[in-house]
């Protein structure tokens, strides 16, 4: 498993430990009841709109363009955000980090991502210098994840129109959906300015964080591209060569690219070429490729319209075989579960213990985040008719650790979802139900696919809707 998952890694000669949690909420707690370190040293940004988040939890912020213009760094060191640190240090709660309040108050003993993002290595080192500086003191970030456009092949159910341009083509062609929240609708994100820029045109924010760049690369541990489709995107290739050709390195830098692995093989084929030069440049710690999957066969098509599952995992092969030799490259699986991955979730993680055999346990890290919005897609909206397929896809998760092919903490993942999908039973999911439904049938009209064939174990739940 990654050094870095221990909560280790090395800055030159210097050894900075994950920080007990624990401890970390004290420490924290003394300065003020909402003093989060991520506030200052984590950074979501959308180039393709100009929004920005520090951690996922609260919801993205608009980044004035005029700030950009005087500051590039306003990236990260909007107004607004001064505003929530200033907040932070003076022994507030900002309103936007509620999801961590809502934990804190249920339960005084708990621990929230507030302690838990703060303890990371890239976040504890910084502790006295976010305390004894001034609020409206400018910070470079230590973990940023970037999309650089929305440019992407994918039509994937649970996404939307400001990060992929096939989804933004389809909505501008037949508009939002019949369901209680106007799911996908364009009217909706032009209101919210979410509205991705046009690929074709000028974009301040991407110039912005190209001026930026220089004087952040120093300080990140760790640099994620996210989209879209990165492999689409241009500034995907300008950073690794930026990176390839520096002659001030980051060597403590990982790494990370997201990638479906179904674009065109001219693309693929430039990527693994230019993965192969960051790693033979010594430039950085770790070079981590990330992917998503979530079901088997055609329920993956289904669930993301664009997705070859044959052609996926042949991409996979081809990556394990390039890169076996290099022990600072990892590929990790992000699968999002969902109401449509249940049933054939045992069978997906099936294919990807195969590639464990011959790889390596270590060759992958399967990451399992639950999926919340949109609502009618939540593994809540199922019945008891499904409790099953979970119990036996947990079970033969711990087959696989005995065979130490699978990790404990990888189980455990799915396990907590499992807790919280038991934890809704007693809750009226019916208008995300029917939200599900409205939703189903009018993708099928849309893409000439048929829900029934895909997924006939559903139907007994899904016509007593």
């Amino acid at each position: 498993m990654d050094q870095e998952r221990h909560g280790t890694c090395c800055l030159n000669t210097i050894v900075i430990k994950q920080a007990n949690p624990t401890e970390m909420k004290q420490r924290l707690n003394k300065v003020g009841p909402g003093f989060c370190l991520a506030k200052w040293t984590q950074l979501t940004l959308n180039l393709q709109n100009g929004t920005a988040h520090s951690c996922h939890h609260p919801p993205v912020h608009q980044v004035p363009i005029d700030e950009i213009k005087l500051d590039p760094s306003s990236l990260h060191n909007s107004i607004y955000k001064k505003q929530q640190r200033k907040e932070m240090l003076e022994g507030g709660r900002p309103k936007e980090c509620d999801y961590c309040w809502r934990v804190e108050d249920a339960d005084p003993n708990a621990l929230s991502d507030r302690h838990l993002k703060s303890a990371f290595s890239w976040s504890n080192e910084h502790f006295d210098t976010i305390k004894n500086n001034p609020w409206d003191k400018n910070f470079q970030p230590t973990y940023v994840e970037v999309s650089f456009g929305y440019a992407c092949n994918f039509k994937c159910m649970y996404c939307s129109p400001a990060i992929s341009s096939a989804w933004m083509q389809e909505a501008k062609q037949h508009g939002g959906f019949s369901t209680t929240d106007n799911y996908n609708d364009i009217a909706w994100l032009e209101r919210s300015g979410r509205m991705p820029i046009p690929e074709r045109e000028e974009n301040p924010y991407v110039d912005a964080f190209w001026k930026w760049w220089p004087d952040l690369y120093p300080a990140l541990h760790t640099f994620r591209v996210t989209g879209g489709e990165p492999l689409m995107n241009k500034n995907t290739f300008k950073m690794m060569d930026w990176i390839i050709n520096t002659d001030k390195p980051n060597t403590n830098l990982l790494l990370g690219i997201n990638s479906n692995f179904c674009v065109e093989d001219k693309l693929f084929d430039k990527f693994i070429s230019q993965a192969h030069k960051v790693l033979q440049s010594g430039k950085v710690r770790k070079l981590e490729i990330y992917t998503s999957a979530e079901a088997q066969g055609d329920k993956a098509g289904y669930i993301r319209t664009g997705f070859e599952y044959k052609k996926f995992f042949n991409n996979l092969e081809r990556v394990f075989k390039e890169f076996k030799d290099y022990d600072n490259f990892v590929v990790t699986f992000m699968c999002t579960y969902n109401a449509l991955s249940v049933t054939s979730f045992k069978e997906y993680l099936h294919d990807l213990i195969a590639l464990r055999k011959k790889y390596g346990r270590d060759c992958m890290y399967i990451d399992i985040p639950y999926l919340r919005y949109p609502e009618m897609m939540d593994v809540k909206i199922l019945d008891e008719t499904f409790e099953q397929y979970m119990i036996n896809t947990v079970d033969y998760m711990q087959t696989m650790e005995k065979q130490e092919l699978m990790h404990k903490s990888e189980t455990d993942k799915l396990k907590r979802i499992i807790e919280y999908w038991r934890s809704q039973r007693s809750i009226d999911h019916s208008n995300h139900r029917q939200n599900f439904k409205v939703y189903t049938q009018e993708l099928d009209k849309r893409r000439s696919t048929d829900f029934a064939t895909v997924f006939p174990e559903y139907l007994g739940w899904y016509d007593a809707i």
